[in-house]
């Protein structure tokens, strides 16, 4: 009987949960550089602190958002020309097991398998080599350590954003949007609170002229 360890945290699974729908982030939510200075007719927008800030986020989400889609396509190629490292064991009542892990092959040890085992961690350190080898020279795990940064960068940004008062209805939006773009990566988007923090953008939207999903305001977080 063969069986596999299912251990093993692939980072395209554990990583932010890329929807379909975040492959058009860009298109869906256009907090991207359009100077539009001339469409600034209220003071209070311009000047608002909080725009500026959530459009410095949502320029470094895209970035990161763009690094993850690079970070699965490089595993993915990985794991069709390398394979995921590996070895088969067999353990000491006769099972055939597929480990992923050194952790996982100690935990496979045993006085009656040892041959066996000994045979197991050698051919995981090959497969390793070889997975190595190919991570470096395709750049995998350097874009990784820049994913990280810029998720440092995003997380220490939003900290501030929590810190800065909006001074107009437009910050107000875009830091319930913000908080909503970023939340929905971590969680499930259908869960509390995300589909309420929906409902109050749709409702300040409509209160304050805009129409739902329309994302005018956010031109003006980078512009000015």
């Amino acid at each position: 009987m063969d069986d596999s360890d299912n251990s093993m945290s692939l980072s395209f699974v554990t990583r932010r949960r890329l929807l379909a729908g975040t492959a058009t982030a860009a298109l869906v939510w256009p907090f991207q550089v359009k100077s539009r200075a001339a469409e600034l007719t209220h003071g209070s927008s311009a000047a608002d602190p909080a725009l500026r800030l959530c459009g410095n986020w949502q320029k470094i989400h895209n970035e990161t958002l763009a690094l993850c889609r690079e970070q699965q396509r490089l595993e993915t190629h990985l794991a069709r020309t390398v394979g995921f490292p590996c070895a088969k064991v067999r353990l000491a009542d006769g099972t055939d097991v597929t480990l992923h892990s050194i952790e996982s092959l100690n935990d496979a040890y045993s006085p009656e398998n040892e041959v066996e085992w000994g045979r197991a961690l050698a051919d995981f350190a090959a497969h390793q080599a070889r997975w190595d080898a190919a991570d470096a020279e395709i750049g995998y795990s350097r874009t990784d350590e820049l994913i990280r940064q810029s998720e440092t960068a995003e997380s220490a940004l939003m900290d501030v954003l929590t810190q800065t008062a909006a001074t107009s209805v437009e910050g107000i939006l875009a830091k319930l949007k913000v908080i909503l773009r970023d939340g929905e990566h971590w969680e499930h988007a259908d869960d509390f609170p995300w589909p309420h923090i929906r409902s109050v953008l749709d409702d300040l939207a409509r209160h304050h002229k805009f129409r739902s999903g329309d994302d005018r305001w956010t031109d003006r977080a980078t512009a000015g």
